[in-house]
């Protein structure tokens, strides 16, 4: 079961070092993209909250902020780019396929991470400038990302990827473009609205909360770093052992490979209405 996407995503695997070793550059840019798209995801989050802060409306600010982060995973996906938590779940498929070795691993999982970094930086920098973003929400959600206690962000980080690589892995399970679409949005909106933790969406958002006029001393660089590392480790911790080997598992024991399709279940079910009003 599942054989056949285990096999897509081997070869997904593959092509990242063919990738990088065609042309790191190359890699670092086609990295650097997938930070920027976050990036403007996190800014349209951030404004569109901003606006219920301190409002009887406070209580749906995680939802609009889910519904409109969206955008970030969308463009990675249906645009292209190499998102290092995405890549914790496929290099992790690679290897366990035999496809790639744990060195391959560790250099895409390195120059897609520092990639990611670069692209999240520079979008902070141009949002921070353009004028745009709101303090406050930067503000109070950067402190607490900053002082949370390890272990809650630990554990946050590995829900939030599980959500992350699900919308990875349905994106090659799907061939509609719709339905992959829906199915980001569905991760996407859990994560943000749960409030778990993505070290390259907390690149652009810690990154922006030190750029702007924040006179809290709990917001940081140093806090920054604490909070990347952290959730880093609990994201590739999330990809390696909640997704990629427990399906990897699956589909070598069950053996039988299904691939659903929505317009296979459209059919299907138009034929049983059929078959039923014929009745």
């Amino acid at each position: 079961m599942y054989r056949e996407t285990i096999e897509d995503v081997a070869d997904a695997a593959a092509a990242q070092m063919e990738l990088i070793g065609n042309s790191l550059p190359a890699y670092l840019a086609h990295s650097a993209l997938a930070g920027a798209y976050l990036g403007f995801g996190v800014a349209i989050a951030f404004i569109f909250a901003g606006d219920l802060m301190g409002t009887q409306f406070a209580p749906f600010q995680g939802i609009v902020m889910g519904a409109s982060f969206g955008i970030a995973l969308s463009l990675v996906i249906m645009a292209g780019s190499e998102l290092f938590t995405g890549n914790a779940m496929i290099m992790t498929i690679g290897q366990l396929t035999g496809r790639v070795n744990s060195g391959a691993t560790l250099k895409v999982w390195a120059f897609s991470w520092l990639g990611n970094l670069i692209g999240s930086v520079i979008i902070a920098a141009m949002l921070v400038g353009s004028g745009t973003l709101p303090t406050e929400p930067f503000a109070a959600i950067g402190a607490a990302k900053m002082t949370m206690a390890p272990t809650e962000l630990f554990l946050r980080a590995m829900l939030c990827n599980w959500l992350i690589v699900l919308a990875v892995w349905c994106n090659f399970r799907l061939e509609n473009p719709v339905a992959k679409l829906i199915m980001i949005f569905w991760c996407l909106l859990v994560f943000i609205g749960a409030g778990f933790e993505h070290s390259i969406a907390n690149m652009a958002i810690l990154t922006s909360a030190n750029l702007l006029p924040i006179a809290d001393p709990a917001v940081s660089w140093s806090g920054m770093a604490y909070n990347i590392a952290v959730v880093t480790a609990g994201n590739v911790a999330s990809g390696v052992l909640c997704l990629g080997a427990v399906y990897y598992y699956i589909s070598t024991s069950y053996g039988v490979e299904y691939k659903w399709s929505m317009e296979d279940n459209v059919v299907t079910n138009a034929a049983r209405g059929a078959a039923s009003n014929d009745d």
